[in-house]
C-alpha cells in the first residue's frame, strides 16, 4: 500500500501508537497535534484520508474536516473520540460525518484497521469483511419467511449475548429491508404496509450470519439502495437529542425510531450504502467484556 493517512490528535502517546499500527498495516502516515499543523501538512503533500480527534485545543475535529473538505474536495475523512458519540450526533448530521471511531478499552485496533480499509478502498459490502467465518446466507423471498430465518440465525449461535434484544433488532432490520428497501413502501406509513408480500427476483433480501473468536455478526442486504446517509443521521439525531419539553424530538415519529433502537441494542451497528444499488445493515455483538466503551458511528455511503 502507498495510501497516505493524516492522523491528528493532541495526545502524543496515542498519536504515536495509532501511527505505528497503521504504518505496520502498510499505510504511509503523517501526524499532527492540532488542526493548524494538519492544515499545514496538507499544503505540503496529498493524503487519502484525514483521521482526526474531535476535542483538541483551537479548531475542533468537525471544523477541521469542514475546512479540509473545502480545500480538498476528494479527501476522505473520519473522526475519533474517547467520549459518547451520541453527544455528537447533531454535529455529525450538520457536518455530514458518517464515521466516528471510539477509543474503547482496550483499544480496538482491528476495528480501526477495517474502517480505514473500508473508507479508502470503498469495498464495504459483505459480512466476510466483518467476521472471519460466514456460517450461512439465505434469501428472503417473502414476508412469511422472516420469522423462520430469524429462528435459524438465533438458533445457530447459542453464545449470542442479549439474545432477546438482538432478535428484536434483527426483526426490525429485516422487515424494513423487505417493505421499505425492496417493496419501497413509505417508511412513515407502516400502519398501511400489507401483511403478506412476495419479492421478485430483483427485490430479494439476503440475510447472512457468522462468527469469529471475538464476535458474532448478521448482515441484511437489499438490492435497491434507497437509504441515504443523511436520512440515517437525521433519524439518529431526532431520537438522540431532546426538544424544549425535555423529551426526545423523535418520540412520536413513525419512521426512523427502529434504526435508533437497533443501534442502541447491539455493540456495532454498521450501515453500508451504494445509492440506487444496494443497502446493507451489519450488526455485531462482541463477547462479554471485550472493548468496553462507547459505540462508534459507522455509516458508509459510496
Amino acid at each position: 500500500m502507498n495510501e497516505k493517512i493524516l492522523l491528528v490528535d493532541d495526545e502524543a502517546d496515542f498519536l504515536d501508537v495509532l501511527g505505528e499500527f497503521l504504518s505496520d498495516e502498510g499505510y504511509c502516515t503523517g501526524r499532527a497535534h492540532n488542526a493548524q499543523e494538519a492544515l499545514a501538512a496538507m499544503e505540503q503533500e496529498s493524503f487519502h484520508l484525514l483521521l482526526s480527534d474531535i476535542n483538541m485545543p483551537g479548531m475542533k475535529g468537525f471544523e477541521l474536516i469542514k475546512e479540509a473538505r473545502r480545500r480538498y474536495p476528494f479527501l476522505k475523512s473520519a473522526l475519533i473520540t474517547a467520549y459518547d458519540v451520541r453527544d455528537y450526533i447533531n454535529m455529525a448530521k450538520d457536518f455530514d460525518i458518517g464515521n466516528i471511531i471510539t477509543k474503547t478499552t482496550p483499544f480496538n485496533f482491528e476495528e480501526v484497521r477495517l474502517l480505514v480499509r473500508n473508507i479508502i478502498t470503498e469495498e464495504i459490502f459483505g459480512l466476510d469483511h466483518y467476521v472471519k467465518s460466514v456460517i450461512r446466507s439465505v434469501a428472503v423471498s417473502s414476508s412469511s419467511a422472516i420469522e423462520t430465518i430469524i429462528q435459524d440465525v438465533v438458533g445457530s449461535m447459542p453464545t449470542l449475548r442479549h439474545q432477546r434484544k438482538f432478535r428484536q433488532a434483527l426483526n426490525e432490520i429485516i422487515i424494513n429491508a423487505v417493505y421499505y428497501g425492496a417493496k419501497q413502501e413509505r417508511g412513515d406509513r407502516k400502519d398501511a404496509w400489507p401483511i403478506d408480500v412476495e419479492l421478485a427476483s430483483d427485490e430479494i433480501v439476503t440475510v447472512s450470519w457468522g462468527a469469529d473468536d471475538e464476535k458474532i455478526g448478521v448482515s441484511v442486504m437489499d438490492q435497491k439502495g434507497l437509504l441515504k446517509k443523511k436520512d440515517v443521521l437525521f433519524w439518529l439525531e431526532r431520537n438522540t437529542t431532546k426538544g424544549d419539553d425535555g423529551l426526545s424530538k423523535g418520540l412520536l415519529d413513525d419512521h426512523g425510531k427502529g434504526m435508533f433502537i437497533t443501534r442502541e441494542s447491539i455493540d456495532r451497528f454498521i450501515v453500508n450504502i451504494k445509492p440506487g444499488n444496494k443497502t446493507e445493515i451489519v450488526m455485531l455483538n462482541y463477547k462479554e467484556g471485550l472493548y468496553d466503551g462507547y459505540r462508534p458511528l459507522w455509516i458508509q455511503e459510496i
